[in-house]
């Protein structure tokens, strides 16, 4: 049986300076989103995932990621099995110390 991937956050950020993620998601609660995201990523709150898959390209590699990467394992796994190339940030927030953190107020970026 074919498991999804899960890369470090050094191998994210090449990733992301090589153009290779189609789609970032953050899983976190909004309030969390709001305090600090990766940047370019969306909010798709874990508990509202279902009801939003519409939102969840099926086209290229999507990285999902929560606090602490036990929630986004959960999502990759059951994506991958029905065809999405999602791939999991290991350790999630906490453990990401890689260059594309973005702590702006969201209200800055509207």
């Amino acid at each position: 049986m074919t498991t999804f991937p899960m890369i470090s956050y050094r191998q994210f950020d090449q990733w992301m300076e090589q153009g290779k993620i189609a789609q970032l998601v953050d899983l976190r609660e909004p309030w969390m989103f709001e305090q600090d995201r990766i940047w370019g990523s969306v909010n798709i709150p874990y508990d509202e995932l279902e009801d939003l898959m519409g939102e969840i390209r099926k086209d290229g590699t999507i990285v999902f990621y929560c606090d602490r990467g036990a929630k986004s394992m959960v999502v990759c796994r059951d994506l991958w099995r029905m065809g999405y190339h999602a791939v999991d940030l290991a350790g999630g927030m906490l453990n990401y110390r890689g260059k594309y953190i973005d702590r702006r107020p969201l209200s800055a970026l509207e």
